[in-house]
């Protein structure tokens, strides 16, 4: 796995555990809501369970956001670490 692929990986497990707590559920209530085990919920946002798109977009929808908006936030968090990484 290269550089890129692991901070993509990164990121977008951080950004599924920041859209989570700024909706303000618990792993458990999340896992409900989108038809998963919350243990599932836990490594999804460790990075360690892949997520399928159609589940992203029901996870996005439990936490009141769009997949436009995760996108864009995950491109956000990649631009700020490949101008970290690259000095």
């Amino acid at each position: 796995m290269n550089q890129t692929s692991t901070a993509a990986d990164a990121a977008f497990a951080a950004e599924l555990a920041q859209l989570r707590l700024h909706a303000g559920l618990s792993r458990r209530d999340l896992a409900e809501e989108v038809g998963i085990k919350p243990r599932d919920v836990g490594r999804s946002e460790a990075g360690q369970r892949r997520v399928h798109v159609v589940e992203l977009f029901h996870w996005c929808q439990a936490c009141g956001s769009s997949l436009d908006a995760f996108v864009e936030r995950m491109d956000q968090r990649l631009a700020l670490d490949t101008s970290l990484t690259s000095h």
